[in-house]
């Protein structure tokens, strides 16, 4: 009850000072979760991200623990009568969560901002053989999370809009060499097509993609001569249809009347590409007018990344 007190009177005190003034946003960066990692690695990333914020200029950050010692310090300041060193306590407008851990011998770093005034969320992914690796790319990830140049309002799973170019493969790799590929070949890291940031697939055969809107999506491959089957091998999700550019009401029809997706590929010659069609859908209106084609099928293609 005391520090429910306390921060509706350190509110007061900042809506005072900073009127008449420009207010910077402010971004509370929260703790930030692990799976298979260390605690250890998981703080410092979170305090290279809070560094990497800050390096935009654009905003003001805070973090739990800032919160936390600004609480304790005003309790101290007015048990000693002392209103007017009272800190001043900041309200995020957005919030950072972040999410490190090891699929496989793959580790996975995401990101994630919302916007607190309606819940809106954006989610950016990467994965690198160490958390050496992951370290290094941190500040990349940290800017494309702020990117304004509307990458990242692409839907996770790849609906595309009917009439658009929608092929993300970078054109036809018709012409291209094939081998008749083995499980070892395929076994990996690959940077995946659009929708997807990467793709890992395991010596059983299984797989986990990375989106790109955030979250993951498990997959199955299957070889049969020359051919390259990868299927999905979920149910599919809200999550995996889920942008800032479509409501939620939206993406959950999508996920309901969807085909699974699956890629039907042949592998190059000299094994860093896997090349073919994806099998998805198109969409297409708006509102009551939505429509959902399961015959839509495109270019797409893998390249290796890593084995």
């Amino acid at each position: 009850m005391r520090k429910q007190t306390l921060i509706l009177l350190l509110a007061s005190t900042v809506l005072a000072a900073s009127f008449g003034q420009t207010r910077q946003a402010i971004v509370r960066i929260a703790p930030f979760s692990v799976s298979g990692v260390g605690t250890s690695e998981a703080s410092m990333l979170e305090r290279l991200v809070s560094s990497y914020v800050t390096e935009l200029k654009t905003f003001r950050v805070v973090d739990d623990r800032g919160q936390e010692m600004a609480l304790n310090e005003t309790e101290a300041a007015l048990a000693q009568g002392r209103t007017g060193a009272v800190p001043s306590m900041l309200t995020a407008d957005f919030i950072i969560e972040g999410t490190v851990g090891k699929i496989g011998d793959v580790f996975a770093f995401t990101l994630g901002v919302t916007k607190v005034s309606n819940g809106e969320k954006l989610y950016v992914s990467d994965t690198a053989p160490s958390i050496s690796d992951i370290v290094l790319r941190a500040r990349a990830l940290t800017r494309s999370l702020f990117d304004q140049d509307g990458a990242a309002d692409e839907v996770a799973a790849d609906p595309p809009v009917a009439g658009a170019d929608n092929s993300g493969s970078g054109g036809s790799l018709s012409s291209v060499a094939v081998k008749t590929p083995t499980p070892d070949d395929l076994i990996g890291t690959w940077r995946g097509d659009k929708g997807l940031e990467t793709v890992r697939i395991f010596p059983n055969g299984t797989g986990l993609a990375i989106l790109s809107g955030g979250g993951t999506l498990k997959i199955r491959v299957a070889i049969a001569g020359d051919a390259v089957q990868v299927s999905q091998d979920q149910p599919n999700d809200v999550a995996m249809y889920r942008a800032t550019s479509m409501s939620f009401e939206i993406a959950k029809r999508i996920a309901a009347e969807a085909r699974p997706m699956r890629w039907l590929f042949a592998l190059s010659s000299d094994g860093t590409t896997l090349f073919g069609k994806k099998e998805s859908v198109s969409i297409s209106g708006t509102g009551s007018s939505l429509e959902i084609d399961n015959g839509y099928v495109r270019e797409a293609s893998w390249v290796r990344i890593s084995r």
